[in-house]
């Protein structure tokens, strides 16, 4: 009994040709799909950490406590009074600024919130502010801080001062 083996074993070395032509190409194909993926721009998500960075700026270990004055808020900006362990007031004013959201202080200097923004706007309630944004590519985010209450002392002494002003 004779068995023809030469037959079945170049069927045999075609088929794992063929499979070794499929692993490579799948390989190609993946190896493409990685150089690319490495070229795309990726946005990591700036609106993201900044709000993280200024909570964290807001709540720090230094900060009795931080609140928005409303009466000196506007969409343009927004003030932003600290109170340190000391009942040091430090003030600082949010302000969209050619491409950015930056905190200033009376003293002068700047510290960039957020960069690569169209448009901004704050609105301040009594303990909140909220930042709504406008990234230069067309993402719109809006950026909640809650807040402390204004003293009670803070607003009575502004009423007092208006009301002095007035008469």
């Amino acid at each position: 009994m004779k068995l023809r083996t030469k037959g079945f074993m170049l069927a045999e070395a075609m088929f794992a040709v063929f499979i070794t032509l499929l692993v490579v190409l799948m390989l190609q194909n993946l190896l493409k799909s990685m150089t690319l993926a490495n070229k795309v721009e990726h946005h990591t998500d700036d609106v993201v950490f900044s709000y993280v960075q200024f909570n964290r700026f807001l709540h720090d270990s230094h900060t009795k406590l931080a609140y928005v004055d409303v009466a000196a808020s506007t969409t343009k900006k927004a003030k932003i009074v600290k109170v340190d362990q000391d009942n040091n007031e430090n003030i600082y004013w949010l302000t969209f600024y050619k491409n950015m959201i930056r905190a200033t202080t009376i003293e002068g200097g700047h510290m960039p919130l957020l960069l690569n923004i169209s448009n901004a706007k704050f609105v301040t309630h009594s303990q909140q502010l909220k930042i709504m944004v406008t990234e230069d590519d067309g993402r719109q985010s809006e950026l909640y801080f809650k807040l402390a209450k204004q003293p009670e002392k803070k607003a009575k002494n502004e009423q007092a001062k208006k009301a002095k002003s007035k008469s």
